[in-house]
């Protein structure tokens, strides 16, 4: 660790140190504080004892001798949202109770943090039940397991808890040789287990194989940062929540090899940067953070109080130690000073950041903004890009030439987010699908067809053909051809213009004969919405209001939380704030049976 725990004392803030002691002393209780339990902790259990195969929101327990458990790929039958489990064993919650004792010195979170990880060692023996099915997993788990070993180090009873003798090394041991069993999967499960190699080889270099399980990881993180990152920076899972734990996963293992001299290539480290970068660009105002793609609050490490923007620490190491040009966080400070002590030399990485509409353009992503230093900015996200860059894409969603927008603080036209992976294959389905996000639909079709949960067809080619940034708003042209595969090759393409506090889309389908098309607006909880007339209407909320005003030919009509469970297109009207919540939220549908091609205009006018 790069500082003692009094000087760690003196410079965390009153706010974090309280949040995190609160959430600490849950965490003796036996409760949570992750997914649905994030507003409301879960409930006490008895001693605060942890069981590691039930899963608190569905009340469904594993069997952690079943064989249905194959790594990397547990059946959903047999374990429900595989997720929730998953959470716990990542650790997260121990590495709380040991950041208490470092801000306290109280003996009650030391023990509290060591008898957690020498139960699971207990309830989990190498190979038994659903926590050794992904080594994405263990590797998470191995960085938890190292942070809480150096932060309850002074300790007197760390030596017992930790040390060679302790059921910590053999399990360590253990988890290392399942890391290095085959090939993870692509993405932030590779990533996720190579980061949890190298730390572990770092920490307890003490086995036969460390040094070389050391070594290969580093050149394998290095490898996979080039081929998982954009050079933009931009992740090419095209899920803006796996951009952020992918963004971790190479930044702490270049930290850690930095401080104990076995530091990373220059490359990379502008890459780590890059990535950085994009997180503190793509972040709005009001600390609003990107929904495109999959989202299931996947954390690395906890380094701060859940109750606190978890990029805030991941922004401000980056300034601090890689010299990104981001503005600064409002807060980051308990996990900056954790990674980086006062030990903070800028390496300066490229010029600042400045307001107006940019783009990254090799991942699609376009941002038109206007007002830009006003106290209610109008910015507007358009995916224009591919569902994903990465086989077989089960990250990315059905959501080309989409948008989002917001004014000010306030999300306006949203993302409706993730909601679930595996487990409940219905709304996995719907949240993935053409019809939750703001897009045509044509035909009642996905513009990829799914194949399964995780699964799509062939890819939507999108093509951008004209982008002009302007200095109060910008013009993008793309089209796709998902739908190409349909009767008479349909073809959408789409034109979004931002003037200042209007926004025009125009919609053109292009191919042959009769097709139903949809639209669909879906807007915060927030917001209300009243009729003005047959095809204006109004959209407010506390403090603003949008009038929508659709093409005359559209039949138009909003819903919130509708649900048919014989049939997934009458859907309608639902949002997911963080993974495993949804509630219900208002949405326009506009549907139109007509002869291709066809013209059709939208105007969105905020006041």
């Amino acid at each position: 660790m790069p500082l003692s725990p009094p000087r760690l004392r003196r410079v965390v803030d009153e706010a974090t140190r309280a949040a995190l002691l609160r959430e600490a002393d849950e965490v003796l209780q036996g409760r949570w504080r992750f997914f649905v339990f994030a507003d409301a902790a879960s409930d006490p259990t008895a001693g605060g004892v942890t069981d590691w195969h039930f899963c608190e929101v569905t009340g469904r327990r594993t069997d952690p001798d079943s064989p249905k458990f194959a790594p990397n790929s547990p059946e959903p039958a047999a374990v429900g949202d595989v997720r929730t489990i998953w959470e716990k064993s990542r650790h997260h919650h121990t590495t709380v109770l040991a950041i208490a004792y470092a801000l306290t010195g109280e003996h009650r979170y030391a023990a509290g943090a060591a008898a957690r990880i020498a139960d699971w060692i207990l309830e989990n023996p190498p190979g038994r039940g659903v926590n050794w099915a992904s080594r994405s997993e263990a590797g998470v788990r191995l960085m938890a397991w190292a942070w809480c070993y150096e932060l309850l180090r002074p300790h007197s009873e760390w030596p017992t808890w930790f040390g060679p003798d302790s059921p910590l090394w053999p399990s360590v041991y253990r988890h290392q040789v399942f890391v290095g069993e085959g090939a993870a999967p692509a993405g932030g499960d590779t990533l996720a287990a190579l980061a949890g190699q190298y730390v572990a080889s770092v920490t307890w270099p003490f086995f036969e194989e460390s040094a070389r399980w050391r070594r290969e990881a580093k050149v394998a993180l290095a490898r996979e940062a080039t081929l998982q990152f954009l050079e933009s920076g931009v992740n090419r899972e095209l899920s803006f929540g796996h951009h952020l734990w992918a963004t971790e996963l190479i930044l702490l293992p270049a930290l850690l090899g930095e401080r104990c001299g076995d530091a990373f290539d220059p490359a990379y480290l502008a890459r780590v940067a890059r990535a950085v970068a994009v997180v503190g660009r793509l972040r709005g105002e009001g600390g609003r953070l990107p929904r495109y793609g999959d989202i299931d609050d996947g954390l690395t490490v906890q380094v701060e109080p859940r109750s606190t923007s978890r990029e805030d620490w991941l922004l401000r190491v980056g300034r601090d130690w890689l010299g990104v040009p981001v503005e600064e966080p409002p807060g980051g400070h308990l996990g900056a000073t954790l990674l980086l002590g006062d030990g903070r030399v800028p390496l300066r990485c490229g010029p600042g950041l400045h307001g107006g509409s940019f783009a990254y353009p090799d991942a699609g992503l376009y941002v038109l903004t206007s007002g830009a230093g006003t106290e209610r900015p109008v910015r507007v996200l358009a995916d224009a890009g591919p569902l994903g860059n990465l086989t077989p894409a089960e990250r990315g969603h059905a959501d080309a030439l989409g948008f989002t927008l917001s004014v000010g603080t306030q999300e306006v036209v949203v993302d409706p987010g993730t909601a679930t992976s595996r487990a409940d294959s219905e709304w996995r389905q719907y949240f993935r699908s053409t019809a939750a996000h703001n897009t045509i639909e044509v035909d009642l079709q996905d513009q990829r067809a799914q194949m399964g949960p995780c699964r799509w067809s062939r890819e939507a080619a999108v093509t951008p053909h004209l982008w002009e940034p302007r200095e109060d708003g910008g013009r993008l042209v793309a089209s796709h051809d998902g739908y190409e595969r349909l009767p008479g090759t349909p073809v959408h393409q789409r034109e979004f213009e931002l003037q200042g506090h209007l926004l025009s889309i125009t919609d053109r389908i292009e191919g042959e004969g009769r097709h139903h098309l949809r639209l669909h607006l879906h807007l915060h909880p927030d917001c209300e919405i009243r009729s003005e007339a047959s095809h204006s209407w109004w959209v407010t909320w506390r403090g603003g209001a949008l009038r929508v005003r659709f093409d005359a030919r559209w039949q138009v009509r909003w819903g919130q939380g509708e649900h048919d469970l014989a049939s997934s297109t009458s859907t309608l009207g639902w949002y997911s704030p963080r993974y495993g919540v949804k509630q219900a939220s208002p949405s326009f549908r506009a549907t139109l049976t007509t002869m291709l091609p066809v013209t059709l205009h939208t105007n969105l006018e905020i006041f």
